[in-house]
């Protein structure tokens, strides 16, 4: 059996401070260097991803929240025909525009990290820091047996933030 092809599309503005998490995993998980494993860090969703998205079995989309209490995985699904050309592109749209053009929609996942901090800048805020590094120690077994993760409110090692479940598999 062939190995999953996957990428990682981690999307968000570097220069306003918690809102770049997002290429920052990106840019970490292509450090990496796993097999099978593409990144791409980008400053927005653009139709030209639908590409990129036509020649992976996977996807994990990874951004921002503006709310939340921990670092969460949903999937998601193809959107319409990808009709959505304009500067706010979902992963959703982005999924059905693959789909249209190339006939070919991978599995789809979003990473959400909260962030507290939107303001000019280009660091991370400590908070977000910490959930980075929770997402990134999570990731290299999650691509082997991706699942939905949501926040997990009884445990608070960092002040502020909760940790992340363990995978479930969903069938």
């Amino acid at each position: 059996m062939a190995e999953m092809s996957w990428l990682v599309v981690g999307y968000g503005s570097l220069l306003r401070s918690d809102d770049g998490v997002g290429q920052r995993i990106a840019a970490a998980v292509a450090e990496w260097d796993l097999p099978g494993v593409r990144s791409l860090p980008q400053h927005q969703l653009t139709p030209e991803l639908a590409i990129a998205l036509s020649e992976v079995d996977q996807v994990l989309f990874v951004d921002a929240a503006v709310s939340g209490t921990g670092v969460e995985i949903h999937p998601v699904t193809s959107e319409g025909q990808g009709s959505g050309m304009g500067h706010s592109l979902t992963p959703a749209t982005l999924l059905g525009m693959s789909q249209w053009l190339y006939d070919h929609c991978p599995q789809a996942w979003l990473m959400s990290i909260p962030g507290e901090d939107f303001g000019l800048g280009e660091g991370l805020s400590e908070l977000v820091e910490g959930r980075m590094e929770q997402a990134l120690d999570l990731l290299p077994d999650w691509f082997k047996a991706p699942s939905q993760l949501g926040p997990d409110v009884r445990n608070s090692p960092l002040e502020g933030s909760s940790s992340l479940n363990q995978p479930r598999l969903d069938e």
